[in-house]
């Protein structure tokens, strides 16, 4: 989702060249899990993933992960050409976990309704996909429900960080103790939070410091997770080659969490949901469905420091954003009120 670009602003200008290079480094270092996904970077991730892996390394050298798209599927039978395209264009004969896309409330009646975890299961029959998963970006009910009618899914790809633990909306440990009482293999997504745990408040950065001052933020997340039972792969969202050489190192010669150490990381989201109320991801969700093609995330980070942005007030209150967004944010609220303050201000 997060890959190298050569022009920030446009995230289908992928730097084949660093990724490359970063791939190179994961691999080197006795890593092999790739994970990718049709929408992402603007729809320009998979032939990505093809010329700075597929074509340069043996199939045996690596795993690969592909999603199939419920935000994209109209009908039961388009789902046998998405799935073809994908393999085209990542240029494999199989994946290794093929992923029900974003199962939220709105998105899982898709899924029953085109009938998706069959279609994968009989993917899965035919030799084309290794194991059946889903991502999950809802509540505790909900995975029981899904973990219920589909029992044969092979893992569970859950959103897992120190942050969302104890979070009402969230309930990453919820989730969590669901997914391991039904036996499954655990994939850990967002557990940087999208760069939020990368950058954190300063009040953060400076308990943390004083626990292991040779310790970046990102650090702390990534012990948090790859200790946990049941978890078998934790994606961190690296885009660049700083950011390879760190996360593979730090999951290299990690020590376990202290009990002294995992209470200052609950001080830590404490502090973190209090100066951040809006912990936007900047997954792109919310603004590829946005009808007035508002740049949502970068309005959220306005309201999460106080500032307006011009473009808030142009949102129509159409929903869309919020059906979409994984993180179930308030973002129509946080539309409004930046609007309100800016029309206050305007003389």
């Amino acid at each position: 989702m997060r890959l190298p670009l050569v022009n920030p602003a446009d995230r289908s200008s992928i730097d084949i060249g660093e990724l490359s290079r970063m791939t190179d480094l994961f691999l080197e270092r006795g890593f092999d899990y790739f994970d990718t996904a049709t929408t992402y970077c603007d729809g320009h991730c998979e032939q990505a993933v093809r010329r700075a892996l597929v074509e340069r390394y043996p199939r045996d050298r690596f795993r690969l992960a592909g999603k199939l798209p419920t935000m994209l599927v109209d009908n039961p039978l388009q789902q046998e050409e998405i799935f073809a395209g994908q393999l085209a264009r990542c240029g494999t004969d199989y994946f290794d976990r093929y992923i029900i896309h974003c199962a939220t409330e709105a998105f899982f009646d898709r899924a029953v309704q085109m009938q998706s975890f069959d279609f994968a299961f009989r993917k899965r029959d035919r030799g084309l996909v290794r194991e059946v998963g889903f991502s999950f970006h809802g509540s505790p009910e909900l995975l029981e429900t899904i973990l219920a009618e589909y029992p044969d899914v092979d893992f569970v790809q859950l959103q897992i960080n120190y942050a969302d633990w104890d979070s009402a909306t969230v309930a990453s440990h919820d989730c969590y103790r669901i997914a391991l009482k039904r036996g499954k293999s655990i994939v850990a997504m967002c557990s940087l939070k999208g760069g939020v745990l990368a950058s954190v408040p300063a009040r953060v950065e400076a308990m943390l410091r004083q626990l292991r001052p040779d310790y970046e933020p990102a650090a702390w997340a990534l012990r948090f997770i790859a200790d946990l039972e049941g978890v078998d792969t934790v994606l961190s969202g690296m885009s660049s080659l700083g950011q390879m050489r760190h996360d593979t190192e730090t999951l290299d010669r990690m020590p376990p969490l202290t009990e002294r150490e995992r209470e200052v990381l609950k001080t830590a989201a404490r502090i973190i949901a209090e100066e951040t109320p809006l912990q936007c991801t900047s997954c792109g969700y919310c603004t590829a469905s946005c009808p007035a093609q508002i740049p949502i995330p970068d309005c959220l980070r306005s309201y999460n420091s106080g500032r307006h942005h011009a473009k808030a007030s142009e949102c129509t209150a159409c929903g869309r954003c919020e059906r979409t967004c994984p993180q179930r944010l308030g973002i129509i609220g946080a539309m409004r009120r930046m609007a309100a303050c800016a029309a206050a201000a305007t003389p």
